[in-house]
């Protein structure tokens, strides 16, 4: 593997955008039985993220965006990202990360350019194997 390539698969900050904070606990031990020993950076609000992402430091390899949130929804997050050409960006891959299992939510979700993926809430230990094995599948 190149030393591209490997900087391309490896997760080394996962950061989380959720506004409930036992969800964010919940995806933390997670992430660690997972075997996950890289950081872990969790918002409450979709606006600490944008902040975030719109200092330009420290972009996450693996962002997990909640749709279903007060003042601004994960929907709307994305938008303003890729409308600022925030994302996509060359490190960052996102999920869509959410309780609901509606069919819409799913297809609009995917419809942004920078969605990876789509994972039901609560994230288990194979669902977040499932995303690292897409994250390092060549993308079409």
């Amino acid at each position: 593997m190149t030393q591209q390539t490997l900087q391309q698969t490896e997760v080394r900050h996962i950061l989380v955008v959720d506004d409930e904070d036992d969800c964010n606990f919940v995806t933390r031990m997670v992430l660690k039985k997972a075997g996950f020993s890289g950081r872990i950076t969790c918002y409450t609000s979709a606006a600490e993220a944008l902040a975030h992402f719109r200092s330009g430091a420290d972009l996450p390899d693996l962002l997990f965006v909640d749709i279903n949130m007060p003042a601004m929804s994960g929907f709307e997050f994305l938008a303003i990202c890729e409308g600022e050409r925030l994302l996509p960006n060359e490190i960052t891959s996102v999920v869509m990360f959410s309780s609901s299992n509606r069919p819409s939510d799913l297809e609009r979700a995917l419809a942004f350019r920078s969605v990876m993926g789509y994972v039901e809430k609560a994230l288990s230990v194979d669902s977040f194997e499932r995303i690292l094995a897409d994250r390092r599948s060549p993308r079409k």
